[in-house]
């Protein structure tokens, strides 16, 4: 008898100690799961709050490149109307002087000769001071001098902005359009991206723009 009841007392110890690891192993189980669920929502409360900022970031970067796409576009076109300004005034001075008169339409080997004579090309192209309006406008004063005729030609591209080149009325091939940087002939036509219209002698060639210079129009001025 005093065995049997030794063993019961045994028996409940071992019960009362595995229900005490039990409720242990339970608690410290809900509260890693309470842990964790908290874990889990301040995750997602960053995650949330980092996909707001990208957002933000990635729409104040759309704004910054339009504002310098539109502040490019609106130089551009400064530049070719103060281009038009000067080439009108060059004209209008001339015309009182009478000068305008005596300037002739050179034959084709006429214009390469000048064109080969001329240094305008061998100038270093420097944005904001030294540009296509400044090319166009020195080879057309350089040929008056010499008693040649020569055309200031806008060109305006469907990207925004445009460009300036020359021209000659040859006696014998016509007209002939002349980009003033390289001293190559251009057949300019609407609709046709400019770069693709330049003609470079052979061995040379015409470097693709980043930006979209199809031709829109196009106007001579004598």
């Amino acid at each position: 008898m005093i065995e049997d009841r030794h063993s019961h007392k045994k028996l409940w110890f071992a019960i009362v100690i595995l229900a005490v690891v039990a409720i242990t192993f339970m608690v410290a189980t809900a509260w890693a799961s309470i842990e964790m669920e908290e874990t889990r929502s301040s995750l997602a409360l960053v995650e949330t709050e980092l996909e707001v900022r990208q957002a933000q970031l990635a729409e104040a970067e759309a704004q910054l490149a339009a504002g310098e796409a539109e502040l490019s576009t609106s130089r551009e076109l400064i530049e070719s109307l103060e281009a038009e300004l000067f080439n009108l005034q060059v004209n209008y001075e001339r015309l009182i002087a009478g000068y305008g008169y005596v300037l002739r339409a050179p034959s084709y080997q006429e214009m390469k000769v000048f064109l080969a004579r001329d240094r305008i090309s061998e100038h270093v192209y420097v944005p904001g001071e030294y540009t296509c309006v400044d090319f166009a406008a020195d080879v057309k004063t350089n040929a008056a001098r010499e008693g040649i005729r020569c055309a200031y030609v806008v060109i305006e591209f469907r990207g925004g902005g445009g460009h300036a080149i020359v021209a000659f009325d040859t006696t014998d091939e016509g007209l002939v359009f002349i980009e003033p940087q390289f001293d190559w002939e251009v057949e300019l036509q609407v609709g046709k991206r400019y770069y693709q219209c330049v003609k470079p002698p052979p061995g040379n060639y015409m470097t693709k723009p980043p930006y979209d210079d199809t031709i829109t129009r196009y106007v001579v001025v004598w």
